[in-house]
């Protein structure tokens, strides 16, 4: 058993799915964690085909800061994103299987260097759009 744990979950309606990722310290002991910028996390979401079709940090930047957070033991960070169901390129994708990676962009874990950062995947489905309220 690790000292934390990384997961996620997603509440997915017809227009937009809400990624949920949660990192918990699961010892009673505090931790630290750092991050070397602004981006706590990243994530790809890929169809039932295992091709990516959307990357989260694609096209954005983020601030060159180190974060630290501290958590006491049993204590959590989630972080919520939402995403329209369309591909980098605006493409709206299928109704479908669709499996989302989230990666904790974490660069320390109470001082000691992560050389692998911490990964979760889920799976959950996209309802067909609903052209109707178009």
């Amino acid at each position: 058993m690790t000292d934390w744990i990384w997961v996620g979950e997603v509440i997915a309606d017809v227009e937009q799915a809400t990624f949920i990722f949660t990192f918990k310290n699961n010892s009673d002991q505090p931790i630290l964690i750092e991050f070397p910028t602004s981006q706590a996390y990243d994530y790809t979401v890929y169809n039932a085909q295992g091709e990516p079709v959307y990357h989260f940090s694609k096209g954005r930047f983020f601030l060159q800061v180190i974060q630290h957070k501290s958590l006491n033991g049993g204590e959590q960070i989630q972080w919520k994103s939402t995403w329209n169901y369309k591909t980098n390129d605006g493409k709206r994708v299928p109704a479908g299987t669709y499996t989302v990676k989230p990666i904790l962009t974490v660069w320390k874990i109470n001082d000691k260097r992560v050389h692998s950062m911490p990964v979760t995947s889920f799976t959950f489905n996209i309802p067909p759009e609903n052209t109707a309220i178009r």
